[in-house]
């Protein structure tokens, strides 16, 4: 086995779990204002964010036992679980580490959410935006591809993705079957 195997399968991972999370994000914000109308199924676009959102928490995983496994920068349990704890380039790991967490409250909240009140499961789903960016800042500061010319095209990329997607969330809004279901419960 290369010794280097751990390290580069974390950094895949990490980055295969970047593309998954601004994935899902654009997905969730096509599924809540309904932006390509009507052409879209909104039954096709939830399937897939809730499975670019799970292939997302998995790549996160495997990036984490990577850094566990691998011997070139120490990371072990502490350091994934605790922020502040990494003595490797601390802040942005530690950017990852509460990015992390908050992919754990909106993905665990989402398996739950029939059993939750509905405004209270949106407002935690609203931090996947915050987990999001920093996942994206965690990796521009603490991922070793940085200096790569295609990274920095993907990366860029993505955060445009990103960024759009915040745009058109704001702008656009909810829909207005959202909006109609909300008056008609109230009524």
């Amino acid at each position: 086995m290369h010794p280097q195997l751990m390290w580069w399968i974390s950094r895949a991972a990490g980055m295969v779990a970047g593309i998954l999370l601004v994935a899902s994000l654009v997905w969730g914000v096509l599924l809540t204002t309904r932006a390509l109308k009507p052409v879209d199924r909104p039954a096709w676009l939830l399937a897939l964010h809730r499975w670019l959102s799970t292939l997302a928490c998995i790549g996160v995983a495997v990036h984490i036992l990577g850094l566990v496994a691998d011997n070139y920068v120490y990371f072990g349990w502490r350091e994934i679980f605790l922020p502040q704890a990494s003595g490797w380039k601390r802040t942005p790991v530690t950017l990852g580490v509460i990015a992390m967490y908050l992919l754990i409250l909106v993905q665990g909240t989402s398996l739950i959410m029939k059993s939750l009140p509905r405004r209270f499961w949106k407002f935690v789903h609203y931090f996947s935006y915050i987990a999001v960016w920093l996942s994206i800042v965690h990796a521009a500061l603490a991922g070793t591809d940085v200096s790569n010319r295609l990274y920095q095209a993907v990366a860029l990329l993505l955060t445009i993705a990103a960024v759009t997607a915040a745009i058109i969330r704001i702008v656009i809004g909810t829909t207005r079957a959202q909006v109609a279901a909300r008056r008609t419960s109230v009524d």
